[in-house]
């Protein structure tokens, strides 16, 4: 949005509390939801995916890339994101500190460990809806087409220029080793959960790739300031 100039309000979105609300506003009473959700006068637009090509098209200029080249690369994320994202949702349910931490900002610290139950079972909820997307392998097979497609490339652009090429496989490294920011920020335990040892340690350059967009004055924006 920020890159194609396009103004939003950002509210962020806290699972479980925040369904009812976005239920409402969606006027979708049964099934599943997820974020992000962009609401754009009479249209609702889900996912990262339709949000971008919106994005795009009120910028008139393909200042994202053109969607048709680089939608292998948008799928490749989706499955990496998938697989991520359940890994890191039962690290947390495995960490009793880290649950304490994915408590809503206003419970007191005297009352995090009893209300303990309220993240595991927000946590245990978005395993049950996002667990049947995994496919294994997924995480590691899109990391190694993204070094490869740089390669190709000979530069630090998937598409020969930015685009949300660049964009969608450098978030998948924040289920890899994070760097945005969030509000409120990652408490320690939880942020132990979201880094992959690992694939961070094989995977140093596009680390080092995804620090360069984040660090660059034309590919970074709220999230990394």
């Amino acid at each position: 949005m920020e890159q194609c100039g396009v103004t939003y309000t950002y509210r962020e979105y806290t699972p479980t509390l925040s369904e009812p609300g976005l239920r409402w506003r969606m006027r979708q009473w049964a099934g599943a939801v997820s974020v992000p959700v962009l609401f754009a006068g009479d249209q609702t637009l889900r996912g990262s995916w339709d949000i971008s090509r919106f994005a795009n098209e009120s910028a008139g200029d393909e200042r994202l890339g053109s969607f048709d080249a680089i939608s292998p690369w948008n799928e490749l994320s989706e499955h990496a994101l998938a697989e991520g994202r359940t890994r890191v949702v039962r690290s947390v349910l495995s960490n009793p500190a880290a649950l304490s931490e994915s408590l809503p900002a206003f419970v007191p610290s005297a009352l995090r460990a009893p209300l303990r139950f309220v993240a595991r079972d927000a946590a245990s909820r978005l395993d049950r809806k996002y667990a049947h997307l995994v496919k294994p392998g997924s995480l590691r097979n899109a990391l190694l087409q993204t070094r490869e497609g740089l390669a190709k490339a000979g530069g630090d652009f998937l598409a020969g220029r930015f685009s949300y090429a660049d964009i969608t496989m450098a978030a998948v490294l924040e289920v890899v080793k994070p760097i945005a920011i969030t509000d409120p920020p990652l408490g320690p335990a939880v942020q132990t959960c979201w880094i992959d040892a690992q694939l961070a340690d094989e995977f140093g350059d596009l680390i080092e790739w995804r620090d360069r967009l984040a660090a660059g004055v034309d590919t970074s924006y709220s999230q990394f300031q």
